[in-house]
C-alpha cells in the first residue's frame, strides 16, 4: 500500500510529525555518534537534535489548534518544511523514501493557495508601486 501524498499542511497528523522526528532522530543520531561527544561539531549536533525536537514539539501543538488563526497556519507550514528540509539532506540514506508523505507543502489549506495566487496577480497587475499623480 503507497504512503499517502501531502498537498497542503492541513493534511499533517501528529503521527506524521512523529514519523518524520523519528526519522531525523535517527538519521542525526548516527552522525552524532561519528562527531563523538565532545568538541564543536558535537555541541552543534546536539543544538540541531534539539532544534528538530522542538520544531516537532511546536508543530504537534499547533497542529491540536481547532480552527488556527492565520500565524498558527503559516507556522504549521513553516515548522513542517523546516523539519522535510532538514531531513531532505539525508535522502541518500538507507532507509529514505522518496515517496514518502514528508514531502514539501506550501499552504496550509486550498484558500490560502489561492489568496496567495490572487495577491501575485494582483501585484503583477498593479506593480510594486502604486502610481502618483503630480
Amino acid at each position: 500500500m503507497a504512503e499517502r501524498t501531502l498537498t497542503y499542511a492541513e493534511d499533517l497528523k501528529p503521527e506524521d510529525v512523529r514519523a518524520l522526528e523519528t526519522f531525523l532522530n535517527v538519521q542525526l543520531g548516527r552522525v552524532y555518534e561519528e562527531v563523538g561527544e565532545t568538541g564543536e561539531k558535537s555541541f552543534a549536533m546536539r543544538s540541531l537534535l534539539r532544534l528538530v525536537c522542538d520544531s516537532a514539539e511546536l508543530l504537534c501543538i499547533l497542529l491540536a489548534v481547532e480552527r488556527p488563526e492565520r500565524w498558527q497556519r503559516a507556522a504549521i507550514v513553516r515548522e513542517w518544511q523546516r523539519l522535510r528540509s532538514t531531513a531532505h539532506e539525508f535522502n541518500h540514506c538507507e532507509g529514505y523514501d522518496h515517496d514518502r508523505w514528508w514531502n514539501q507543502v506550501r499552504h496550509f489549506d486550498a484558500s490560502d493557495e489561492t489568496a496567495e495566487q490572487d495577491r501575485i496577480r494582483r501585484f503583477a497587475d498593479v506593480g510594486p508601486y502604486p502610481e502618483t499623480r503630480h
